[in-house]
């Protein structure tokens, strides 16, 4: 499911969810609109601070979110 999730949102299909990717994912999952939530969900999960989301990022997100 996540991986598929992820195929989704991962738009030009670098392999990485960007900040703007993040954000349509963020209010698609959520239901939560806005750029300052979108930013600290992203900072929460961005483990290694590379400025996107990895598919190993985004499956600890839906698993500590329980999505």
């Amino acid at each position: 499911m996540v991986a598929e999730l992820f195929d989704i949102f991962d738009v030009n299909g670098d392999g990485v969810i960007s900040k703007g990717e993040f954000v349509e994912l963020a209010e698609a999952l959520l239901h939560q609109k806005g750029m300052n939530f979108s930013s600290d969900l992203f900072k929460q999960f961005d483990a290694n601070h590379d400025n996107v989301i990895s598919r190993e990022e985004l499956i600890d997100m839906v698993l500590e979110l329980a999505l």
